[in-house]
C-alpha cells in the first residue's frame, strides 16, 4: 500500500468518509507536515455518528507514559476533570490523522476549559511503536497544546487501559473510530461511534459538565460556574 502523507486539512477532507472505515499502517506518520490552521469542510459523514451510554468503561488504576516521557496515572488525570478520550497509533494511514486533526480543532471550541475543566487523551494502540519521542513529534503536528496528552507504556499496561476503558482492537488496522466522554468520579460515560466534528465533542462535553454539582472544588479553586468562558 502506498503511504499517504496527509496534512491537516485533507485528514479533515477524509473525515466524513471515513467514519466507518478500518484504519491502515504504513512506515510513516501520515500527518507529515500537519498545520492546524485551515477551516474545517462541511460534515459529510454525519449521519455515521452514533453516541450512547457506555456503562461498562472505568479509569482503571494505572500508570503510562506521556509524550514527554512523563509518568501518568489515569485516574490522577481524570481527577476533577472531564476525559474526553480517543484510541490513535502514529503510523496509522487512514482514520486517525481525521480523528486527531478533530481533537485539534476541539482545543479551540473548548477555549479556557481545556486543562482546567477538561483533558483530551489520544492512548496508542501501538506502544511498541509509539515511544514517547515519537508521539511528540505526532502530537507537535496538530499543535497540541497543554490538556491534551498521548499516552503510551508497555503493552501489558495499555492492554489492561484499553480493556477497562473499551477502547482494544483485536487487529489494530482495523479498529473504528471512537470517543469517549465523561468524568471518573461520576462513572457516567457517553461513547460516540464515528467520526465527530469538534462542534459535536464540544457539546457533550458541556453536557458532562453541566452534571457537575452547582459548586464544586478542584485544587482549590471554586467551580461555581461550570460553563463559564466556554
Amino acid at each position: 500500500m502506498r503511504s499517504l502523507s496527509l496534512s491537516v486539512p485533507n485528514a479533515l477532507l477524509l473525515a466524513g468518509a471515513l467514519a466507518a472505515v478500518s484504519c491502515g499502517r504504513e512506515s510513516d506518520p501520515a500527518v507529515a507536515g500537519a498545520d492546524p490552521g485551515p477551516p474545517l469542510p462541511a460534515q459529510g459523514g454525519a449521519a455515521a455518528v452514533r453516541s450512547a451510554p457506555a456503562p461498562g468503561v472505568a479509569v482503571p488504576d494505572e500508570e503510562l507514559v506521556d509524550q514527554d516521557g512523563a509518568p501518568v496515572r489515569l485516574r490522577e488525570l481524570a481527577k476533577d476533570r472531564v476525559l474526553v478520550v480517543n484510541f490513535v497509533f502514529t503510523t496509522c494511514t487512514t482514520i486517525c490523522s481525521p480523528m486527531t486533526a478533530i481533537f485539534g480543532r476541539l482545543q479551540t471550541e473548548l477555549g479556557d476549559a481545556l486543562e482546567r475543566d477538561v483533558r483530551l487523551v489520544s492512548i496508542s494502540l501501538d506502544p511498541a511503536t509509539d515511544t514517547p519521542e515519537r508521539l511528540k513529534g505526532y502530537a507537535e503536528k496538530f499543535g497540541r497544546r497543554p490538556g491534551w496528552v498521548f499516552l503510551t507504556g508497555s503493552r501489558e499496561r495499555v492492554g489492561r487501559v484499553l480493556d477497562a476503558l473499551g477502547g482494544r482492537a483485536p487487529i489494530k488496522e482495523q479498529h473504528t473510530p471512537i470517543t469517549l466522554i465523561g468524568r471518573a468520579a461520576e462513572g457516567r460515560w457517553t461513547r460516540i461511534d464515528g467520526i465527530a466534528p469538534p462542534a459535536r465533542l464540544a457539546e457533550e462535553v458541556r453536557a458532562s459538565l453541566s452534571r457537575w454539582p452547582a459548586a464544586q472544588s478542584a485544587g482549590g479553586r471554586r467551580l461555581d460556574d461550570p460553563w463559564r468562558n466556554f
